[in-house]
């Protein structure tokens, strides 16, 4: 049979469904009886390549590899946290955070060669990116200081004393327009394909 094993995790790869199961119990009973191992039923079973994952990735039809699905909601739930505007960090220390997880992760899946459902959440990434920063300006003055600086137009500045939440107003024509592409990418706001292009 072929197989592929990291650690304590394996794939087992047959030609039926009928052979998965067989292969499954039968593996499952020799590793509990001879090596004292626990198979943990709930991570284990039987499927297509396409529809199970191994390592945080999965094999596709064509045989080309992607990030698992599991593993892209992990990400985004890692988007959500490192980008929460409560934490007791500053600006820098978050910058340094975020390269530091978007670094590891890139690097872990390197490999996939199928990335478009990584790219697709580049828009969401910078979003939440905005609206750190826009909670963390504060209030009206806060606001209204940052955009100035950043070099946002007159008629732009009277997104400053909006009440819409801040989700909302990350979407808007003014923070895209001063914490656009390129500028996100300046102060080292890094998407996926910023590291992957390198």
């Amino acid at each position: 049979m072929s197989f592929c094993r990291y650690a304590d995790d394996i794939c087992i790869y047959v030609g039926s469904e009928r052979s998965a199961r067989r292969v499954l119990k039968s593996v499952s009973r020799w590793m509990e009886k001879h090596l004292r191992l626990k198979v943990n039923r709930d991570k284990s079973g039987t499927g297509r390549p396409w529809e199970r994952q191994f390592l945080g990735f999965t094999l596709q039809r064509d045989g080309r590899i992607a990030p698992a699905r599991r593993s892209i909601e992990h990400f985004q739930a890692a988007v959500r946290r490192l980008w929460d505007a409560r934490q007791s960090l500053t600006s820098a220390e978050l910058v340094g955070q975020w390269q530091r997880y978007l670094r590891g992760w890139c690097n872990y899946f390197r490999l996939a060669t199928v990335r478009e459902s990584v790219i697709a959440l580049e828009g969401w990434i910078r979003r939440h990116m905005r609206k750190c920063f826009w909670l963390r300006w504060h209030n009206r003055k806060g606001r209204l200081n940052a955009l100035q600086r950043l070099g946002a137009k007159w008629y732009h500045w009277r997104v400053a004393s909006s009440r819409r939440g801040a989700w909302r107003i990350a979407a808007s024509p003014a923070l895209p327009t001063v914490l656009c592409k390129r500028t996100l990418a300046r102060y080292g706001l890094w998407t996926p394909s910023t590291l992957w292009a390198a």
